[in-house]
């Protein structure tokens, strides 16, 4: 692996501390609620960066260069992840993570040089023994459909998705027109719905406009986008969705993800909802 080190992107806010916190949280009472279980515990963070998280934030107030989810889940300590793989596809950050995983020698890390989707999908692992923490915590719209039906099929990790709203309603056109859209965008936005069922924001306008042609209604704000996702998810994990979700913004108070939260073995239903929905509440 080559060992040049990534420089640290600075981006995201205060955004980016919700999110963190709300995943620290909830690995802190995962890890609490399994402690006296006889299953072996695994985190897999699939965007791991460097561990590290260098904020583009201008709050004088605050400390800008914070702790990542690598870090934070190394650092849940009462009762230990048994293992933790960090997925990343950069090389130079990768290298960062060595360095972390060298600074904890007595924990079982594993770096992947990465696709995280490539990843995934192929991840081999007995999980008649295990139970685990996926972060799905992707810069834009990485995180493809396939890849979620794989975890779902697994029926062991507890599964937070970064949903990018902000990023897929850039790609709609601003016409009434579906078919506006580019062909390029199309084929990202099916990749990541897992077919055409995006095409459902738009909805045919009866009585169409005075040349008798179809007009279209676009699903005003993020709320469609999100509700078409969450209509796929729930078909897909059934009760182990969380119907309740975090919207994260930005400094203008404009929608950037929604935080949405699955369970893994339906078996763990009911102490994993509760836990999540409360912390989502009491965040």
């Amino acid at each position: 692996m080559n060992q040049v080190s990534e420089p640290r992107a600075t981006y995201g806010g205060k955004w980016t501390r919700e999110k963190l916190e709300i995943l620290e949280k909830y690995l802190d009472a995962y890890t609490t609620a399994l402690k006296k279980t006889p299953f072996k515990l695994m985190y897999i963070d699939a965007f791991a960066g460097t561990g590290h998280v260098d904020l583009d934030d201008n709050d004088e107030d605050t400390e800008n260069f914070i702790r990542g989810s690598a870090i934070r889940a190394i650092g849940i300590d009462h009762r230990p992840f048994d293992k933790l793989i960090f997925v990343e596809e950069k090389e130079g950050r990768c290298s960062e993570l060595e360095h972390l995983r060298k600074e904890h020698p007595g924990r079982d890390i594993q770096i992947e040089n990465s696709d995280a989707n490539e990843f995934l999908r192929n991840l081999q692992q007995n999980w008649e023994r295990w139970r685990g923490v996926l972060f799905l915590d992707p810069f834009a719209t990485e995180v493809e459909w396939t890849t979620i039906e794989k975890i779902a099929g697994l029926n062991a990790l507890d599964t937070w998705i970064l949903f990018p709203v902000s990023a897929i309603a850039r790609m709609l056109p601003t016409s009434r027109q579906p078919d506006d859209i580019s062909v390029k965008w199309a084929k990202r936005l099916t990749r990541i719905f897992g077919d055409e069922n995006w095409r459902n924001l738009y909805q045919e306008d009866p009585q169409g406009n005075l040349f008798g042609d179809i007009e279209y209604q676009r699903d005003p704000g993020v709320n469609g986008l999100i509700g078409v996702y969450k209509n796929k998810l729930k078909a897909l994990f059934g009760r182990r969705l969380l119907e309740k979700s975090r919207t994260l913004k930005n400094s203008r108070n404009s929608p950037l993800f929604e935080f949405m939260f699955c369970v893994g073995n339906p078996k763990d239903i009911k102490p994993a909802k509760p836990i999540a929905e409360y912390i989502l509440e009491q965040m």
